[in-house]
């Protein structure tokens, strides 16, 4: 048998395996079987010839993006403004968008956003409308009937962040759906991971055999007593490597191998942040953007780190504003807006826009009724996607069709029920970076669940 039989062959092996993954009812054997298929997946992994990255934007704490994306003609206004009270914008301040799909109101930005404005409107960045984790496509009426159809700890922080994070509603994943992905097309040869967090640890980017690794907004952290730039600490790595080499029981050598493996990493990405070109542009002085200032830094160094696909993680808090929030929301709608403007001028002049896509997840949206000073946990939200394969310029998703309070879109107290899932959104993310569709279908488990697949905004 060839070489090239040989590979069909095994990809149509792989496939068959895929396939069966998501028929599969049991979650321990699904994820057993998403384990052997990175093995023999791992071995494919240079099927990519370009380079792509994902970088999550998580905002702590639960946006109220209702406050991000806001009615502007006067009837729809004026209903915003009676629901919001005192949190609503003036009307005066908002900034028109011009989606190019067909909108039910008029909208409008805060002028605390005005650097994605013009993102938005020379195509580069978009929004997903009214999101939220679902067991499956649900209405109100069914909703208040059936509280079995709803995900489990509804406007619970921790419960919700999580849902977010592995897109799998129904069960409690201990992976996320970054860290599935890995698990499917890490190169197993890099001892480095293709998901790199610089917001600490998440169970976004957590796999079954793949897990993230950390770094700061400053760079690496090393072992700094093992520092061997350090001269005092010649005689205490002398030591320390003959007691790694003289143990030879199972639980000594795997924790050798850990520390090797970090002390390499540690080597790669200092290299490659040290012999990256500085920014040209003047990001603001601020932890958030520091982030992303890592990112692409990180990004631009792709023939040191060897690797074809990353996803990073980031991450901006604050968001959790039941009180004051009329002073504290535009404070942080502005610093998400400035940072990403500068992060894509950033990725602009190092050529690598087209190839590096960022878009915002949050614990949920809030309230539309404020509780005298801020909200409350809510559910839908709308999320941000930018990036030069963004088909940008638009509004994907499904606006609720009024913000009148106890619509058909709201729950109760102005909870607005999602119209598109954390599946959908994700998936739609996964194609473009490169995932089959049987491969989409097992790290999505429930996805099948919902008729698009595809959002279409990407290109």
């Amino acid at each position: 048998m060839n070489k090239f039989n040989r590979i069909n062959n095994r990809r149509s092996f792989l496939k068959a395996c895929l396939g069966s993954a998501v028929g599969l009812s049991n979650t321990g054997a699904m994820l057993s079987n998403m384990a052997l298929m990175k093995s023999a997946l791992a071995q494919s992994s240079n099927r990519f010839d370009d380079y792509k990255a994902l970088v999550c934007i998580f905002l702590h704490g639960g946006n109220d993006s209702f406050n991000m994306l806001v009615p502007t003609a006067n009837s729809e206004y004026t209903t915003y403004q009676s629901v919001r009270q005192q949190l609503a914008f003036n009307q005066a301040d908002l900034l028109s968008i011009s989606p190019s799909s067909n909108m039910p109101y008029q909208l409008g930005i805060p002028n605390a956003m005005t650097p994605l404005q013009s993102l938005f409107q020379q195509g580069d960045l978009a929004f997903l409308a009214n999101a939220g984790p679902l067991l499956q496509p649900i209405t109100k009426s069914q909703a208040l009937q059936n509280d079995s159809l709803l995900p489990p700890q509804l406007f619970s922080h921790n419960d919700q962040q999580k849902l977010w994070q592995t897109a799998w509603s129904e069960q409690t994943s201990p992976t996320g759906w970054a860290g599935r992905m890995a698990d499917l097309i890490m190169d197993s040869s890099n001892p480095l991971s293709m998901n790199l967090s610089i917001d600490g640890s998440n169970i976004f980017q957590t796999g079954i055999n793949s897990l993230p690794y950390s770094l700061d907004a400053a760079g690496v952290e090393s072992f700094e007593l093992l520092n061997p730039n350090q001269q005092w600490n010649e005689q205490r790595i002398i030591t320390f490597d003959k007691l790694l080499n003289a143990n030879r029981h199972i639980l000594g050598q795997a924790h050798t191998d850990i520390y090797q493996r970090a002390q390499s990493n540690i080597g790669i990405l200092s290299n490659a942040i040290e012999n990256a070109n500085a920014s040209t542009v003047n990001y603001p002085n601020n932890h958030f953007a520091k982030q992303l200032k890592m990112v692409a830094t990180l990004a631009s160094q792709q023939q040191l780190l060897a690797q074809p696909r990353q996803i990073f993680f980031v991450g901006l808090g604050g968001f959790d504003t039941h009180d004051n929030q009329a002073v504290k929301h535009p404070q942080l709608l502005l610093k998400l807006s400035e940072a990403l403007a500068i992060f894509s001028a950033d990725l602009k002049t190092k050529a690598l826009f087209n190839s590096v896509t960022a878009f915002t997840i949050s614990d949920f949206g809030r309230t539309l009724t404020s509780n005298g000073d801020g909200t409350d946990h809510g559910w839908g939200g709308h999320q941000i996607m930018m990036g030069g394969a963004v088909k940008g310029g638009d509004i994907y998703g499904t606006l609720p069709q009024s913000l009148v309070l106890d619509s058909d879109d709201d729950l109760g107290d102005g909870r607005m029920i999602p119209t598109t899932s954390v599946d959908q959104y994700a998936a739609t993310l996964a194609k473009w970076f490169g995932l089959s569709t049987n491969e989409i279908n097992a790290v999505f488990p429930n996805l099948t669940r919902f008729e698009l697949h595809d959002l279409a905004f990407m290109r």
